[in-house]
């Protein structure tokens, strides 16, 4: 199964609400302190609050499926497991110590390799649904249960039986809580018809801020935009591998399309906090970056971030900050950005 463990939490209001069953009625404000989840690109909403919050380090919530590859089954997906405190301890002493990039990544594909699995909600392309006997191949779990089905999608909640091999006793009493707590995860899902980021993102019409950069300047949009004939906006995160492998192909592009009327801009999605501007100032020196990257605010997160599925998502705006062309979700070459770059201009001259 495809996963990308870059992974932003995704939130909109949607339309077509299903409920699973019968819900109170919460206010949003409400629902965040309980702990709800709203992932608008799945079309579920859920509660993870309490013992998932208490023991939130240790959890990793991993993207699943194939948002663009049409003849997949799994369109899209979250997938929970958790990390015994043993491995977390690794892990961080990994990042902390391991300064090869190559081992470093031998080193986390180990430590991954002992996520034990919670739960999934899968979402299936109705076209491409496969027999009943095939489910539990696709999706890795022994039990899965169909939730709603809309014209182009099947949402299904995915667990497994309770096994904590290899689990030290603090380790075991954790995966037994989050265990145990599964099924009130199930009960409180609210289901609705998935929005893609392409829709999402398409009907925000145009971008504009002023934000701050890392150095504490004001960066105003419209002045950034009417600069360039188009701006590719990226939207990247400081755990975000992929993202951080791509800025030197971006800052590339940035240096060499210049004189066509191209500029890059960055938008950390992880911060703002202390610790992810630290780390997110660290990234751009390392990896060379010289295009503006901002700080968003609320408007921007409640808006543009919350639309996206991943990270990095990369868009385009014209002069005037008005959307343009496809959302990409994911990383590419620099070769096929510049393809798209390319085409975008000529659509827009």
């Amino acid at each position: 199964m495809k996963k990308i463990l870059a992974l932003l939490l995704v939130a909109l209001l949607a339309l077509s609400v299903v409920a699973c069953g019968a819900k109170e009625t919460l206010s949003e404000e409400e629902k965040k302190e309980q702990g709800y989840k709203k992932y608008t690109d799945m079309g579920v909403e859920f509660k993870v609050g309490g013992v998932w919050q208490q023991y939130d380090e240790n959890i990793s919530r991993s993207l699943i499926g194939d948002l663009e590859n049409e003849n997949e089954p799994i369109y899209n997906g979250l997938d929970y497991s958790v990390l015994s405190n043993e491995r977390l301890e690794e892990y961080y002493d990994v990042k902390e110590n391991v300064k090869d990039e190559e081992e470093r990544r031998k080193r986390y594909d180990e430590i991954f390799a002992e996520f034990k699995p919670l739960f999934s909600y899968v979402i299936f392309r109705a076209d491409k649904m496969p027999e009943e006997d095939k489910i539990a191949e696709l999706t890795e779990k022994k039990y899965n249960e169909k939730l709603v089905e809309f014209d182009k999608y099947v949402i299904y909640f995915s667990y497994d039986d309770y096994n904590d091999e290899g689990l030290s006793g603090e380790s075991k009493e954790m995966y037994k809580a989050l265990h145990d707590d599964i099924q009130n995860v199930k009960e409180s899902t609210i289901t609705f018809k998935p929005v893609t980021p392409q829709e999402a993102i398409t009907s925000l019409n145009k971008i504009e801020f002023t934000l701050k950069d890392l150095e504490g300047n004001d960066v105003v949009s419209s002045e950034v935009f009417k600069e360039n004939k188009l701006t590719m906006i990226n939207i990247w995160a400081t755990f975000c591998g992929p993202c951080i492998r791509e800025m030197p192909d971006l800052q590339m592009l940035h240096e060499e399309l210049k004189e066509q009327g191209v500029a890059v801009l960055g938008i950390i999605g992880d911060t703002p906090d202390e610790d992810n501007e630290i780390a997110a100032k660290k990234i751009i020196e390392t990896k060379g970056v010289k295009f503006i990257n901002v700080i968003p605010d609320e408007e921007i997160k409640n808006s543009l971030i919350e639309s996206i599925a991943g990270y990095p998502t990369s868009l385009f705006v014209d002069g005037e900050g008005r959307i343009v062309g496809s959302v990409i979700t994911g990383s590419r070459t620099k070769e096929e950005y510049k393809e798209i770059i390319v085409e975008l201009i000529d659509s827009i001259q």
